[in-house]
């Protein structure tokens, strides 16, 4: 591993705009291609990468390793997932979401998933590779997962068995250390009435009448959640999204259907949050209407203590190479940080280069001066935690 080139802002943004023209959409999971790209890359770079075919086949995670493995010497987990959202309406865009465009004037690279999250993957693809260059005692392991954007197990599968001292999840922070992240739990409510001609209301039950009942009851209960607060995440939050129903102006709906973004804590547990949600159509429930509560999708909230060492150390860095902030801070926004935290049991930052208004937004950017500073931050991060005896 002679002659590793240095990273610039233009050989960074250069990967980046790889990265991005790899159409990665999910829906509907078109990450292998992204996927395969990863893998090849590090393998050049004389870094032992694989494939991994689960939790789906057809939709291959990547999973790399660097250094000699020493027990006696720190275990590093950097994670990102190659997946990102539709674009949208392309017509709305300046640039091809999938070319990968890059501005050396303004500094940025554009495209779909720029900030969110591949220029977090391609830091760690540089310092990675600068690592290997330089050796590792400890061991440093990539994660790169499919299917974050839509609350899949896929970082949960590359993780299972890893023992390691402490991750960082590389979303969008500018280089903050966010220690927690808020949970996000989506509920779909069916209001179920009985539909009779508009002109004679008394013969049916009018789903839509019952939805709007529930306005007072859910307004008491997002007062009361919003008592429940985190230092680093705020408020707990409850927020109906999408209603859908009816069929006719003159028809009484026979059914209603009611969509809840709910954001919760690391200390509200998921079966009190079903309890609450369903609780919520107790009074329409009353009134003879049929209600069905589900929730379907879940991101579990997670929170490390705000001077876990992995914190502390790329607080550090990141000061040092950026003069990034350094007070505690969490991310509103549910990341696979609960999948290190919760099911792996490794203490893990959020923490990345992108810039988190810029997710999934219209013409999405990232810094390329970011970049640069991470893949430092990165690679002095992995130098303290993976070359030097734990003890030492």
């Amino acid at each position: 591993m002679d002659d590793v080139p240095s990273v610039t802002e233009a050989g960074a943004g250069e990967l980046l705009a790889e990265l991005i023209s790899h159409d990665s959409r999910n829906p509907p999971g078109r990450e292998a291609a992204c996927a395969r790209f990863v893998a090849d890359w590090l393998t050049r770079a004389g870094i032992d990468a694989e494939l991994v075919r689960e939790p789906y086949p057809d939709r291959p995670q990547v999973l790399a390793t660097v250094g000699e493995g020493r027990s006696d010497v720190g275990h590093l987990v950097l994670n990102g997932h190659v997946d990102v959202v539709p674009p949208g309406d392309r017509e709305r865009w300046s640039v091809d979401p999938f070319e990968g465009v890059v501005d050396d004037e303004a500094g940025r690279v554009y495209g779909r998933g720029a900030s969110d999250m591949k220029s977090g993957v391609a830091a760690a693809m540089l310092a990675a590779r600068e690592a290997a260059a330089a050796g590792v005692d400890g061991t440093l392991t990539l994660t790169f997962a499919i299917g974050e954007e839509t609350a899949e197990p896929g970082t949960k599968a590359l993780v299972e068995g890893l023992d390691a001292d402490g991750g960082i999840v590389l979303e969008p922070t500018e280089l903050e250390v966010h220690t927690a992240g808020k949970g996000l739990a989506w509920y779909v409510a069916d209001v179920s009435g009985e539909a009779a001609h508009a002109s004679r209301p008394h013969l049916g039950t009018n789903a839509v009448e019952g939805l709007l009942a529930v306005e007072g009851p859910l307004e008491e209960y997002r007062e009361r959640i919003a008592d429940r607060t985190h230092p680093l995440l705020g408020e707990s939050l409850c927020t109906p999204t999408v209603v859908e129903g009816g069929t006719k102006e003159n028809v009484l709906a026979a059914h209603v259907e009611l969509r809840f973004d709910r954001r919760f804590l690391p200390s509200e547990s998921l079966e009190t949050l079903d309890e609450e949600m369903d609780a919520l159509f107790d009074p329409l429930r009353d009134d003879g209407l049929a209600v069905a509560v589900e929730r379907t999708r879940t991101y579990e909230a997670a929170a490390i203590p705000v001077d876990a060492p992995v914190a502390e150390t790329v607080r550090r860095h990141a000061d040092a190479v950026a003069g990034v902030p350094t007070a505690p801070a969490g991310k509103e926004a549910a990341t696979d940080q609960r999948n290190l935290v919760n099911d792996a049991g490794i203490p893990a930052i959020i923490w990345g280069p992108g810039t988190p208004a810029q997710s999934h937004t219209v013409d999405e950017w990232a810094r390329t001066d970011l970049l640069v500073d991470a893949v430092d931050v990165l690679s002095r991060t992995i130098r303290d935690c993976c070359t030097s005896p734990v003890d030492g």
